[in-house]
């Protein structure tokens, strides 16, 4: 064959390539982006929890979760306590997802409220999912059991939900984490004031999802 024709060839193949990625017939996952926090109250104001072990938090510190989209990701949030109890703290009503995505930081609660461990003292444990695609299914199972709140039945249905999507992704979640520091501002009687606090940055493609365990004494 001659040269020309190898040369040919080699350019109708760059050219087709081309056109495969412009036509959008290769196409790669979207990032997800987002910042997550969970804060405690140090004695100088609240502080991160650092994940990279297991936290200590004594009953009757204040707490509050930061959350952040930073790219059109579906997160969602839960807390089973010490008592076994299981409570979805995000998204904040069911159909959440239906009217688009959240700009800006999410508090929970809201504002400089706060929330509390209660005894008795054991191992609360934040299970966090982020999804490019919407998980329908722990949705629906979330609202069931939101339904039947009094039903072990239904809370294990959820659980068992969450843990598979975990044990699969957590490892690789891990690895795709980054610490940024954050500013928040905030209104008080004599004006607006700022603090800042160090969160935690994802970016991952397709899912995230991570098992928070902090020990309640």
């Amino acid at each position: 064959m001659s040269r020309y024709k190898v040369l040919r060839r080699s350019v109708a193949a760059l050219l087709f390539s081309v056109l495969l990625l412009c036509s959008g017939a290769v196409s790669h996952s979207a990032d997800i982006t987002f910042r997550w926090a969970i804060l405690a109250d140090s004695g100088e104001g609240m502080t991160a929890l650092d994940f990279s072990g297991t936290p200590v938090v004594h009953s009757g510190t204040a707490l509050q979760v930061y959350l952040e989209h930073l790219s059109n990701c579906h997160i969602y949030l839960y807390l089973l306590d010490s008592g076994n109890d299981l409570t979805p703290l995000y998204p904040e009503e069911n159909g959440y997802y239906n009217y688009g995505f959240p700009r800006g930081a999410k508090y929970i609660p809201p504002g400089t409220q706060s929330f509390t461990f209660v005894p008795p003292a054991g191992t609360e444990i934040f299970y966090l999912i982020a999804s490019e695609q919407r998980l329908f299914q722990i949705e629906r199972l979330t609202e069931e059991f939101i339904n039947n709140a009094n039903s072990l039945g239904q809370q294990q249905l959820v659980i068992s939900e969450i843990e598979a999507i975990v044990d699969d992704r957590q490892k690789k979640s891990e690895s795709a984490e980054d610490i940024e520091r954050v500013e928040r501002k905030y209104r008080t009687a004599d004006g607006i004031e700022k603090t800042s606090f160090n969160a935690v940055e994802v970016d991952i493609s397709d899912s995230y999802a991570r098992k928070l365990l902090i020990d309640h004494r």
